[in-house]
């Protein structure tokens, strides 16, 4: 099984299409600030990790107990230091703020993927950090959250809301999508009948789509199969979640 290929199912293409409409936005009218959210297990971190990689951008993780300077240190050794030790990396808040800044006005192109946003929410001064970030730049921020990420940023603020120039919810994934996944990470050949059951059984998430694909996977390993029918894992399935 292919675990670490991005396929190019509808929440891929839609956030992808997204994410450059926002990079290639006029700067001089829009603030380069994007929400790209949805329930847990639907693809959106990873989406966010390799579009960092294959961008050759920085990608960035908050964290529940991350105040506003440790956010800043985390950042600037993404963008700068990343060669050296995180704790190395010294200042007083202003000083770390102005030095990213400078790197930003230096480096217009970059892209930060902000990932667990929603602990920003309970941290007003982190998103207020990043707004200003925005704000004082052309850089852009792709900020990824839970499915309320959306209510909870207007809640919060609707001067933060309003700097969101674009958003993209991650739904639960489709039957079509489902055969598109097994065609493309699966090493054996699953039949209709058993790709809408698993479909049915993950209830369209992408964590518990790869959980059946892996134990579908070793079944047909242990048993020399290249091709699994519904009816000839029935067992199995009924066993699964």
């Amino acid at each position: 099984m292919k675990c670490n290929q991005m396929v190019e199912i509808g929440n891929v293409r839609r956030a992808t299409r997204r994410l450059h409409s926002l990079m290639n936005r006029v700067v001089s009218e829009s603030v380069g600030i994007g929400l790209f959210y949805g329930l847990p297990g639907l693809g959106k971190t990873r989406w966010g990790l390799t579009m960092a990689s294959l961008l050759k951008q920085k990608y960035i993780r908050l964290l529940e107990n991350m105040t506003v300077k440790d956010f800043l240190r985390e950042l600037l050794w993404k963008l700068k230091y990343s060669r050296k030790r995180r704790d190395s990396i010294q200042g007083t808040q202003n000083e770390l703020y102005y030095e990213i800044l400078d790197y930003l006005h230096e480096h217009p192109n970059t892209l930060i993927f902000v990932d667990e946003c929603d602990y920003g929410f309970s941290k007003p001064r982190i998103m207020a950090t990043i707004r200003d970030l925005a704000d004082q730049s052309v850089a852009t921020f792709a900020l990824i959250g839970m499915e309320n990420a959306k209510k909870s940023l207007q809640k919060m603020n609707a001067h933060y809301f309003d700097r969101c120039n674009s958003f993209c919810e991650f739904t639960p994934v489709s039957q079509q999508d489902v055969v598109l996944l097994a065609s493309d990470v699966c090493d054996v050949e699953l039949d209709k009948p058993l790709l809408e059951c698993i479909w049915k059984k993950s209830s369209g998430t992408m964590r518990l789509l790869e959980k059946h694909f892996e134990r579908l996977e070793a079944y047909a390993k242990e048993h020399k199969l290249s091709k699994l029918t519904l009816e000839g894992v029935s067992k199995l399935m009924e066993a699964t979640l």
